[in-house]
């Protein structure tokens, strides 16, 4: 796989952000970023989600799903994101008020191998009625295994739990086998 440069990668980055920014008609955006994802980061993204949805009318409980999901996501790209020659993880994330409800939309680059590990679970977890995700996510709980990447399977389980419907999604391809996705999550109100 060829290497693609820092810039090169917070250009595309920036570019989706501005194209989701530039999409908004009918809602609002109450969060943008565009950057590394560390720690620190995260801590300040959640911080800044729950007062700009909570400053936009949202009950503490809209909130703790909108907090879970966004959870989720970061932590999906975190551990299935592309990480670069220097070690650092970038991605691009929106939080937007809707006549729907809140969207989160997330993305980042992923390598070949990547995506189709993302389109079979995606494609599995949007393919299950809300009873049958009730099930899997038990079943998950119960074999309490943990993946090479530190999770158990149960982030696009809880997602889609969570805002009772498909998750969104889809695969820009960059570069030769380097693609950019992008989640767009919708928590109804």
């Amino acid at each position: 796989m060829s290497s693609i440069k820092q810039p090169q990668l917070l250009r595309e980055l920036q570019h989706a952000f501005k194209q989701q920014v530039g999409l908004d008609q009918e809602g609002n955006i109450l969060l943008g970023y565009s950057g590394e994802l560390n720690s620190s980061v995260t801590d300040s993204l959640l911080l800044l989600t729950e007062n700009a949805v909570i400053g936009a009318g949202a009950t503490r409980k809209q909130m703790r799903r909108i907090g879970s999901v966004l959870i989720e996501c970061l932590q999906n790209v975190s551990r299935h994101g592309w990480i670069n020659d220097e070690g650092k993880l970038d991605l691009y994330l929106t939080v937007e008020l809707t006549p729907l409800g809140y969207q989160i939309q997330c993305g980042n680059l992923v390598d070949i191998e990547m995506a189709a590990d993302l389109r079979s679970r995606l494609s599995e977890v949007n393919g299950l009625t809300h009873e049958e995700l009730r099930v899997r996510y038990v079943d998950v709980m119960c074999q309490n295994e943990l993946s090479t990447k530190g999770g158990a399977g149960l982030g696009l389980l809880s997602m889609a739990k969570r805002t009772n419907g498909p998750l969104d999604y889809h695969f820009n391809e960059i570069q030769q086998e380097m693609y950019l996705f992008t989640l767009a999550v919708m928590v109804k109100n």
